[in-house]
């Protein structure tokens, strides 16, 4: 029959191949390669009987072909394919409009209209780049439109010359009382709600994903709106989770340009085309089906003004809310910025930060906290920028309560990505694009200890930083040597950090810390032919241990390969949700190493192994796992034959009913308690492996003959 997207009528355009259309003679003349040629932009006249084939048609297509003048020809439906529908739904044909659920009588008024974006949801292919410069022409971008980050622009809060008034005063002071130790704060180590440590350090992949990553989300918003676009059999969360998977599996291997080579039939070839196939777990067709339906929110479109963002701005505050509820940082993290990879600069937020390894598409604010590099990333916010949708009267249409009560730009900025540690004393490290005097101090106020590297970005220091003064005081002095700079700012202790090094000044803005030399922390510099050490004091410590938490979350999400360098696509919001899976993978693989108290496996490894649990997992649609009953062998009569003492293969635990076979066990000889007795143990009897057994209890198990 025709194609399913268009009925046959008079009218339509159609397309088959030469050797199916009758009378075949006129055809044998004008092409005499006919059997290989396919004919297009044939027109339907009308729908008759029709003898093909010696076998009479009732419903034959009477059709012209435009290379052949005063000649009319006969097909069969079944090989025609209807390109263009006719323009006159009313001359539909009434088989094909029945099977094609298509109203005979539709005025086209009132037809549903096409989705614009189907052809950009369905792209197998990243959106090209349509602008012109590198990320070094700064200038050039610019002209064209395009955001710029520049790393040595100031900030708005410290733009343009000092207010006029009063000199900045203070006073070189060491700190002998530090307003965070104060709190009896500790330097604590992060931990997730839900699971312990040691649980943690026995989870597989698959789990430890759902752990990073909102499931609700998918159960409650994206599996119910996605099925309301989806061709074919609603989506369960069981399959989603397939989909979702072969992306992982496709993400660990480079090189494959077009997608559909890993569902091709070809005999598989080391060196082109795709290392397997994998429609054994779902067909192209339904892959294809489920990434062009994929819809990320619930929420109706705003009526009053345009917000170009509203198709993220729910999944992203999901997943903010589910680290805010499930997880709770370290004693100190890292607020930074991070790149979403996209080349279409008429994107919403698109910007370039010419620092960055990926300098083009999304920027985000992010903070992460670490446990000895080993960087779980909390909270991500994607910057606006010119796109932040606006209401007709000028004002922001989604103002957080901190703009609302009278912060500036910046210190709302760190408010809201330090939300859900407020009055929890712990301290938040951040380069010179958050120096803001106003931003530390709307920290303090919240109970929370920020401090920023200084730096003068164009021609001034930032408000409160009497930068010039400052190095004229170090002029001259030992290297590594330290000092503090005290103010007194609306009741509050305003610190300025220095320390001497070999041809600048090291100065961050603080409310805390004091100047202790952090004795395993020393560096050195080669200063006139011989080698100098000092060591660190406690706040520059604390900010270049902590300074490339977010970048190192940052380089395992890209390196070494990227999930958006392969999860190939032309849908934005697609992009958005792909940033936030590479976030959670890496939380996933960061928090097992930290639970094992070792160094981060491989990410491709980790990505493989969490391919595999989600492509073969067996979840209901809750998110419940459905536990298989193991088939029990029949109990036999004998005595001796069924019970022999055995051990557990090597980096295996307990047996796993749900899964039916061992799990993995951090131990190459592992051992666990004896059921019986609780003796530790690798042993059990072969007549129930669930039960773990030593050799003094075996003994009075064993039947006796």
């Amino acid at each position: 029959m025709p194609s399913k997207s268009h009925p046959g009528g008079e009218g339509a355009i159609s397309s088959a191949g030469a050797s199916f259309f009758h009378p075949s003679k006129p055809i044998r003349e004008k092409w005499p390669d006919y059997k290989r040629k396919r004919l297009t932009g044939v027109i339907i006249l009308g729908q008759g009987e029709r003898s093909i084939n010696r076998k009479l048609c009732r419903n034959a297509y009477k059709c012209c072909i435009p290379e052949i003048e005063g000649e009319d020809f006969f097909i069969h439906p079944f090989n025609f394919r209807v390109d263009t529908p006719c323009p006159d739904p009313t001359k539909i044909f009434e088989d094909d409009a029945q099977k094609n659920n298509a109203a005979v009588t539709l005025p086209p008024a009132l037809a549903a209209p096409l989705d614009p974006t189907v052809e950009i949801r369905a792209a197998t292919t990243n959106v090209r780049q349509n602008f012109e410069g590198g990320s070094n022409d700064v200038m050039e971008l610019r002209a064209q439109g395009i955001e710029v980050d520049d790393d040595n622009e100031p900030v708005v809060e410290n733009a343009g010359p000092p207010p006029a008034g009063p000199a900045v005063t203070g006073r070189w002071i060491k700190p002998a009382i530090c307003a965070c130790c104060s709190l009896n704060s500790t330097n604590s180590a992060g931990y997730w709600e839900q699971k312990s440590w040691t649980q943690i350090a026995d989870m597989d992949e698959f789990s430890l994903f759902r752990l990073a990553f909102p499931e609700r989300f998918f159960i409650e918003v994206i599996i119910p709106e996605t099925n309301k676009q989806l061709t074919g059999d609603n989506i369960s969360l069981s399959e989603f989770y397939v989909w979702l998977g072969l992306n992982f599996l496709m993400g660990a291997y480079e090189g494959v340009s077009d997608r559909r080579e890993w569902w091709s039939a070809t005999p598989l070839s080391e060196f082109r085309g795709a290392p397997f196939c994998i429609g054994k777990w779902m067909s192209s067709k339904r892959f294809d089906a489920i990434s062009t339906a994929l819809k990320l929110t619930n929420l109706p479109p705003p009526t009053f003004f345009n917000d170009q963002f509203h198709k993220v701005h729910q999944i992203i505050e999901a997943f903010n809310n589910h680290y805010a509820k499930n997880y709770l940082p370290s004693w100190i993290s890292c607020l930074d910025k991070s790149m979403n990879s996209w080349m279409d600069k008429f994107c919403p937020g698109f910007m370039c930060v010419p620092r960055k390894p990926h300098p083009f598409g999304n920027e985000y604010h992010s903070i992460a906290d670490g446990d000895q590099g080993r960087a779980i990333m909390w909270r991500a916010e994607l910057v606006e920028g010119k796109d932040r949708p606006k209401l007709a009267n000028g004002a922001w249409a989604f103002p957080c309560k901190y703009e609302v009560a009278g912060e500036s730009k910046t210190a709302a900025l760190m408010l809201r990505m330090t939300n859900p540690i407020h009055g929890k004393g712990q301290v938040v490290t951040m380069d010179s694009g958050f120096c803001v005097t106003a931003g530390i101090l709307a920290l303090h106020r919240r109970g929370v200890f920020g401090q920023a590297l200084i730096k003068k970005r164009g021609r001034y220091w930032p408000r409160s930083v009497p930068g010039d003064d400052i190095d004229a005081y170090f002029e001259g002095k030992e290297l590594g040597e330290t000092m503090s700079f005290e103010q007194e700012i609306d009741g509050i202790k305003f610190l300025i950090h220095c320390t001497k090094d070999e041809s600048y000044v090291t100065k961050l803005m603080s409310t805390h810390g004091m100047l202790d030399e952090i004795q395993d922390h020393q560096t050195g510099r080669w200063i006139g032919g011989v080698w100098r050490t000092f060591k660190y004091c406690e706040p520059v410590s604390h900010h270049n241990r902590a300074k490339h938490l977010v970048d190192d979350h940052n380089n395992r999400r890209h390196d070494p390969i990227g999930l958006e360098q392969t999860w190939r696509t032309k849908w934005w919001p697609t992009r958005q949700f792909t940033f936030l899976l590479a976030i959670a993978e890496v939380n996933a693989v960061n928090s097992r190493a930290r639970a094992r108290k070792e160094p981060a496996e491989p990410q491709l490894k980790f990505r493989r192994e969490l391919a595999e649990g989600m492509i073969n997992n067996n979840l209901d649609n809750a998110g419940n796992v459905i536990v298989v009953p193991a088939a029990m062998p029949r109990q036999r009569r004998s005595t001796r034959a069924n019970h022999v003492l055995e051990s557990r293969p090597v980096f295996r635990g307990k047996w796993d009913i749900s899964k039916n076979k061992w799990s993995k066990a951090k131990q190459k000889y592992q051992k666990v308690r004896c059921d019986f007795c609780g003796f530790k143990c690798r042993t059990f009897c072969t007549c129930d492996k669930k039960v773990t057994m030593c050799v003094n209890c075996f003994a009075d198990h064993k039947p006796r003959v």
